[in-house]
């Protein structure tokens, strides 16, 4: 007489139990990937800041050592302009990297939904 250990599990159960394993596998490769581009995204905001510092600082030293009056006039205007630039192009760079990392992530995750999933 079989026994229940010795009755094969439906194809619809096994068909379950990978598409678990295949969902559990994609949440941890997706949270490695996230932390991956927190960690990345933070340096560069680190570089970004410590950059930013340095020319703040260099401004201040050429406020304080300008004895012309009508280049100090001119020196915020060009700091206010070279600090959007800046942060502008910093926008940019981070926007650009948060879109790498979700176009792989959706590829990724359409991947292994299988062939009958629109890209």
């Amino acid at each position: 007489m079989p026994t229940q250990a010795d009755t094969p599990f439906p194809a619809s159960f096994d068909a379950m139990l990978k598409a678990q394993a295949e969902g559990l596998g994609l949440m941890a490769w997706v949270g490695a990937a996230m932390l991956d581009h927190a960690a990345r995204t933070a340096t560069e905001l680190a570089v970004f800041a410590r950059d930013e510092a340095r020319r703040d600082a260099e401004a201040l030293g050429a406020l304080a050592t300008c004895r012309d009056p009508e280049q100090l006039a001119g020196l915020p205007a060009s700091y206010l302009g070279a600090k959007i630039a800046a942060c502008t192009d910093e926008a940019g760079k981070l926007a650009r990297m948060t879109s790498e990392v979700f176009e792989v992530t959706r590829r990724r995750m359409t991947q292994a939904q299988g062939p009958t999933a629109p890209d």
